[in-house]
């Protein structure tokens, strides 16, 4: 995409005009009348964003304030004082000092029923069976502005159905609307043109090239985008209705970007992550690698408490657990030769309850576990694959320990693992006791005397550091108790009150516990802590990916170019979807 006025899309119209968000220039407020009411806009906003301000919608389905402007649905259609006597596309026209616009006249609302008649005409009545159904703008905008029944009584066109276009993405065209915010997406975000409109007329459909695949690192967000049940997430598809659901916010767990999502969840189950909006983190996009990072808080899970391993393992109660973790670890207790593990995944909390207790036993050794580096770009993904590593050394620096390699692990008897990511099993055998808390069952866990379940990032309040010193809340986003999952901080507690010393009552503690000893977060306090995160000045990096989103500079919340300024509604897009 170039930095001039006009970009070239898949909508079918070169030189379009820039979306809402892809406008650089400074703002400026302009007074204009919507519905006779009087708005305060930015002189970037378009209609339709001028008339949010005020809690009037104006329906579309082709525009998304991310993408440039296609004018293809029509359902924009509105009155104003510039063009008396035609209707113009909201999303096109850009609000003027002075400027009336009318958006419920009856010429415009003929077209909206006009409109939604077209684009039915076509579309097969399968919302039954639909994944999008509970979030479709056509069920929805049916029901507002259209709601008859059909007056064409002709063969429907028969369009390919359930077309795979690439191992996150299936496609319908069928239920297709011919939006192309997905070929608009992939060619201006994504910057990987792999879709594009084929065919004429009511016979148009969205393909891949031929032979090629939608294999985008980001596809599952025309997903997202799609308005209508056209594109369909394959991990999705058919596990859960929508509205069965409970959404909570959180921080994606797949790399140190610290995306923002939403989890989806019912009972003690994760049924899809979604982009949450922060401009400064990820806009309201997110990688396919991260959307499937929840698939480990249901899957093969530490579920209950355990002491021994191999075939004299056997499940104990949570007290029982801790009461003999104690008796193993007591008479080591500033001995020597006993080391605590940190994995990178840890929140910053349960980072901090791992090195009180290493301080409390007398801890020789420290070690960084996690998972493998992986693939990276210049966006969103990182080639660190753990959500925390800046927070575990930041809590190390605070306490003032050197974090080993964990492939050290031989140079210790004892061994507390707060998770057991990259703990390699064939170096712990020879320990005298080693103690796990651990989320997922493995070949570590299976090598621990005793072992304690410990609850997923998705599961418990905790606070994380991105990459570039961005310190985040992440959210209990799954309220049903899994067996005997914990945060890890809450074992550690348990640990260090029958060790006889002072333990971490609530997450809360446990981040003052930190902030106290770490001159990075003085004065900081975790229920204080804003939505959007707040910057750790002292982090920031020298070098930056190209596209990568960082904070504004000098203030740490503010928001990007999407103009609909804070606190006011403006639907989903403001979480990367279209509903």
């Amino acid at each position: 995409m170039s930095d001039s006025g006009a970009v070239t899309t898949g909508g079918g119209q070169p030189g379009a005009a820039k979306g809402q968000a892809q406008i650089p220039a400074p703002p400026k407020k302009v007074k204009l009348l919507v519905d006779g009411i009087e708005v305060e806009a930015d002189s970037r906003d378009n209609l339709i964003e001028a008339a949010r301000r005020i809690g009037v919608a104006i329906p579309y389905f082709c525009y998304h304030p991310r993408l440039s402007i296609a004018g293809q649905c029509r359902m924009c259609l509105v009155e104003t004082s510039d063009a008396p006597g035609r209707l113009v596309p909201g999303c096109q026209v850009r609000v003027k000092e002075g400027l009336k616009v009318t958006t419920n006249s009856p010429a415009v609302k003929d077209n909206q029923r006009g409109c939604m008649e077209f684009h039915l005409i076509n579309h097969p009545v399968d919302c039954a069976i639909c994944d999008q159904s509970g979030e479709c703008k056509l069920q929805d905008y049916y029901m507002e502005y259209d709601h008859q029944p059909s007056r064409i009584r002709v063969q429907k066109l028969n369009k390919p159905k359930r077309e795979i276009f690439g191992p996150m993405v299936v496609y319908d065209a069928e239920r297709c609307i011919m939006c192309t915010r997905c070929v608009r997406f992939m060619d201006e975000i994504a910057k990987e043109p792999q879709l594009a409109v084929v065919e004429r007329g009511s016979h148009s459909l969205i393909a891949t090239f031929p032979g090629q695949p939608l294999d985008s690192k980001y596809s599952g967000n025309t997903v997202d985008i799609c308005p209508v049940g056209a594109l369909l997430n394959r991990d999705f598809r058919f596990q859960s209705r929508v509205w069965f659901v409970n959404k909570s916010p959180a921080i994606c767990a797949g790399c140190a970007n610290g995306c923002n999502v939403y989890a989806e969840s019912r009972g003690n189950v994760i049924y899809r992550l979604l982009p949450r909006r922060n401009e400064e983190v990820n806009q309201v996009w997110m990688c396919d690698e991260g959307r499937l990072t929840y698939h480990a808080t249901n899957d093969k899970r530490v579920e209950w408490a355990r002491t021994g391993k191999g075939d004299s393992a056997a499940s104990v109660g949570p007290r029982i657990a801790v009461d003999r973790v104690v008796e193993l670890l007591k008479p080591l207790a500033g001995q020597g030769g006993i080391g605590v593990a940190v994995s990178a995944q840890c929140t910053n909390e349960e980072a901090t309850a791992a090195f009180q207790l290493g301080a409390h036993l007398g801890a020789t050794h420290y070690f960084m576990g996690g998972q493998r580096a992986g693939d990276s770009d210049d966006f969103l993904i990182r080639a660190d694959k753990n959500p925390n590593t800046a927070g575990v050394r930041l809590a190390a620096e605070a306490f003032g320990v050197k974090l080993h390699d964990i492939q050290a692990v031989d140079q210790v008897k004892a061994l507390v693992a707060m998770r057991t990511d990259g703990l390699l099993p064939d170096r712990l055998g020879h320990l005298e006791v080693f103690v796990a808390i651990s989320q997922n069952e493995d070949a570590a866990s299976s090598e621990a005397h005793v072992t304690l379940p410990c609850k997923s990032v998705y599961e418990q309040d905790g606070s994380l550091i991105n990459w570039y010193g961005r310190l985040q809340r992440t959210w209990e986003s799954v309220p049903a108790q899994r067996a005997d999952a914990a945060p890890g901080w809450s074992w550690a507690d348990g640990i260090l009150k029958g060790l006889g010393a002072s333990g971490l009552e609530s997450a809360a503690a446990a981040f003052r516990a930190l902030a106290e000893k770490s001159p990075h977060l003085s004065g900081l306090s975790f229920d204080d802590l804003p939505e959007d995160g707040i910057v750790l000045e002292g982090l920031l990096p020298s070098e930056w990916p190209a596209r990568a989103p960082r904070p504004a500079p000098g203030a740490h919340s503010v928001r990007g170019p999407q103009t609909t300024p804070p606190g006011t509604k403006v639907g989903d897009e403001a979480s990367g979807g279209s509903r």
